[in-house]
């Protein structure tokens, strides 16, 4: 039945199901493989192919590999079992046994070193699987073995050798039988013509990303739609191919091995990567076009932190891409934690005074003390704002000459902005005769009161 369960109960249990779905699985390759391959039979394989896989201990494999490896060690391991003498299943232990005896930790095929122990912790706690160490030397037992006769005769001899020379389910074995002997030679764990194909395909995709990302630059005119699409359409065209074409062309000519490992995790790297990418471009784009907008200075200081803000949140999305894409190819991410935290505390030490000058401008933003184009005096510098950046002002002073002050320095000094004065308040020295007399004094000031009455740089509030 498609949905029945992988019996992993026992030793007996686990090996009993990896010897039958193994069977099964290469009887029914060996039927349909002379052009009469069939949809059915096909997601059959995959259901027995998966029923073998789920006897294996595959955790300390990174997420990505485990479909690769697993179906490599379930195709040594076969092999090693139909060449060895093991026990009959009965004297294998079974529920019984192991209910009797408390839990059984782990049971070694006799002679050998393949053990099947029962899994601690996890998802998968207290299932009998084929152990971790298993798993990583099934090539290495195969290796040792292959020189010896089958004591159980298998659907298809020399398993491992078919899969270096012929194709995925949609390639049947009568096309690969009808290449020239030279193009079925294996070289490094594949057949030749898998060679051909795969580089062919990987250098006909890296030609079109090319000729795509040169047709986009020479489109004239710099709001050109194509102009526009230049920068992100490589990481575009790099994440399609990782995704879709590299994993659909693998499995069609049945890439085995390291070789299948590999192409597997440079894909889902190459994927990661090129997605930050895209998403770096996309964020900056969205920044840039805020900025654009007549409401916003281009040389103000909203303007710097927009693009501030655009910046951060594409490095925290390139970040996490990062650490998703290095646990899934089986990077460890503590060491990579440390790695980041050491070289962040490295740049910020060089960049210590960078930073300040941020962190001013964050102040400065919150307090807006000037804006640009208004006349200030700050520290000695009189003139008028003409760039508010993200580490430091331009004042260009009343005698033409521009300055940049750190906004670390802008955000500790006074500042006097003279374009945000009410009024300018005028001291005069009027002079009159020592012997003057009180009369003359006031008349004197009422002279003067009617002088400014109504005067057009004079405030109504004042007396």
């Amino acid at each position: 039945h498609p949905l029945e369960p992988a019996m992993t109960s026992s030793p007996r249990e686990t090996l009993r199901t990896f010897l039958q779905s193994s069977q099964s699985m290469w009887t029914l390759v060996r039927d349909e493989g002379y052009g009469r391959r069939s949809k059915e039979g096909f997601q059959k394989v995959l259901d027995l192919d998966s029923r073998s896989e789920r006897t294996l201990d595959l955790s300390q494999i990174a997420p990505e590999a485990r479909n690769e490896t697993g179906d490599d060690t379930t195709v040594y391991l076969y092999e090693v079992l139909s060449r060895i003498e093991i026990p009959p299943l009965e004297d294998v232990p079974g529920n019984e046994e192991v209910q009797s005896r408390g839990g059984l930790d782990s049971w070694t095929v006799p002679h050998t070193e393949i053990t099947i122990h029962r899994v601690a912790d996890g998802p998968r706690a207290g299932e009998y699987l084929f152990d971790p160490e298993t798993v990583e030397r099934a090539q290495e037992y195969y290796e040792r073995t292959k020189h010896l006769p089958y004591l159980r005769k298998p659907p298809i001899e020399e398993v491992s050798s078919f899969l270096e020379v012929y194709g995925g389910w949609n390639v049947p074995i009568s096309w690969v039988d009808a290449f020239p002997a030279p193009m079925r030679k294996v070289l490094w764990g594949q057949a030749l013509w898998k060679w051909v194909v795969l580089l062919g395909s990987l250098f006909a995709m890296l030609i079109l990303i090319v000729a795509v990302y040169r047709f986009a630059r020479r489109q004239r005119g710099a709001q050109s739609l194509w102009r526009r699409l230049a920068r992100p359409v490589v990481p575009v065209l790099l994440f399609l191919a990782a995704v879709f074409l590299v994993p659909r062309i693998s499995e069609e000519i049945l890439l085995i091995g390291d070789l299948a490992r590999s192409v597997k995790l440079s894909a889902t790297a190459v994927a990661y990567v090129s997605l930050a990418w895209v998403l770096w471009i996309l964020i900056l784009g969205i920044g840039e076009a805020v900025v654009s907008s007549p409401r916003v200075k281009t040389e103000g200081l909203d303007a710097s932190l927009i693009r501030l803000t655009a910046r951060l949140i594409a490095i925290a999305v390139v970040i996490v891409l990062v650490f998703r894409g290095a646990t899934a190819i089986g990077i460890p991410l503590m060491g990579l934690v440390a790695s980041v935290s050491i070289g962040g505390l490295a740049v910020a030490l060089a960049a210590q005074d960078t930073l300040k000058s941020v962190l001013g401008s964050l102040t400065i933003f919150i307090d807006q003390p000037y804006r640009v184009g208004e006349r200030i005096i700050a520290g000695g510098y009189d003139g008028v704002v003409e760039r508010i950046g993200l580490r430091s002002t331009g004042i260009r002073q009343l005698d033409g000459n521009v300055t940049s002050i750190p906004n670390e320095k802008m955000a500790a000094m006074e500042i006097e902005n003279v374009d945000r004065r009410q009024s300018i308040r005028r001291k005069t020295r009027l002079r009159m005769a020592v012997g003057s007399s009180e009369e003359k004094v006031r008349e004197a000031l009422e002279i003067v009161r009617k002088i400014l009455e109504g005067h057009e740089g004079m405030s109504p509030e004042q007396p």
